[in-house]
């Protein structure tokens, strides 16, 4: 009986000693559930495309706790200048060209939990888009004196990459880089200065440059002609196969722009250097769609409230149609004109 009272002792001990530990970790979590939450969290801008060499200004906001404190982490950008509070520093984004990641950490001393923010940037230059063929022609704008290829296809000049001319629209992500690189992205109503037009090679100048318009639906057709041997297709049909005829196998920074899909291998048997360029809508304030899409307005409105695009999906073989209000979306232009037309080719 000795031996057996001393065991129930001996076990009310241990159990004992276990509640001591138990209690002890549950004080730990009870401690750490004390710390304060910062009032706010960190915040900056920081465009998500950048030209090479460019220089920019990131300024931290968006914590109110007294004596908060930041730090930064430029991910390879090149410091340039660091105010002495932090909340201003100056970076320039390297030659390289790659996406880099920037964090901004906020913190208030040990009675708070710290907080961050990560956010990518990508740069970009001249060499970043790959994979296009060189264009019959060139031409260059009298508004800004940029230089744009162009091909013959049908009846018409087209333009064999996007429209970049900074009077209206926004590059991808609203920065100027992008729009460089991929061409800029259009409202209807910004393309066209809200006028309807139709006909072969009489769509409305628009955004284009002189002697040079937006496409109607008459346009379309004679380019959809060209691409399925000369015979007729409505705009308003699928274009059955004719996406990859018209897709550049292109790379952005040598990541593939159209992805991988068995029923589509871009060909872009005519240089129309088709990428996706994706869109944007809320006022060029969200876009989305790059890596999947590639949209064309048509000059040629629907109706009062709502335009046409042409548009490619990179799963899908066909050259397809749809419609948006006309300040709905954002997506890009090409230019075109009769051919034989222009003077200025070099």
């Amino acid at each position: 009986m000795k031996k057996f009272f001393k065991s129930i002792k001996f076990i009310a001990l241990c159990a004992m000693s276990a509640a001591v530990v138990l209690g002890g970790c549950n004080k730990d979590e009870e401690e750490e559930e004390t710390l304060l939450t910062l009032d706010g969290s960190p915040y900056f801008y920081l465009p998500s495309y950048a030209m090479t060499g460019d220089t920019l200004e990131l300024t931290a906001s968006g914590v109110a706790t007294k004596g908060a404190t930041y730090e930064w982490i430029y991910g390879g950008l090149d410091s340039l200048y660091e105010s002495d509070d932090l909340l201003t520093v100056k970076v320039v984004v390297p030659d390289s060209l790659a996406t880099y990641q920037v964090t901004l950490s906020a913190d208030a001393g040990d009675e708070y939990y710290s907080s961050s923010l990560v956010q990518l940037i990508t740069s970009l230059n001249e060499s970043s888009l790959t994979g296009v063929k060189e264009p019959q022609g060139h031409f260059t704008d009298p508004r800004d004196n940029r230089t744009y290829g162009f091909v013959t296809v049908g009846n018409l000049d087209w333009f064999a990459e996007n429209l970049k001319w900074k009077g209206a629209g926004a590059g991808y992500g609203k920065t100027d880089a992008a729009g460089e690189i991929m061409g800029r992205l259009y409202t209807w109503n910004d393309a066209t200065g809200g006028v309807s037009a139709s006909g072969l090679g009489c769509g409305v100048q628009g955004v284009c440059p002189p002697g040079w318009s937006i496409p109607t639906q008459e346009d379309w057709v004679d380019l959809a002609m060209a691409v399925n041997g000369g015979v007729e297709v409505s705009f308003l049909d699928d274009w059955k196969g004719m996406a990859p005829l018209l897709m550049a196998p292109a790379e952005l920074n040598g990541a593939v722009l159209w992805p991988y899909s068995p029923d589509v291998t871009p060909t872009n048997d005519y240089g129309w250097n088709a990428i996706s360029a994706g869109t944007s809508n809320n006022n060029y304030n969200n876009y989305s769609n790059m890596y999947s899409y590639g949209m064309w307005w048509c000059s040629t409105e629907k109706d009062s409230n709502y335009a046409h695009f042409k548009y490619i999906y990179s799963e899908y073989p066909n050259v397809s149609v749809n419609y948006s209000s006309k300040d709905g979306i954002g997506v890009a232009v090409r230019c075109v004109r009769l051919s034989g037309a222009g003077t200025q080719e070099l």
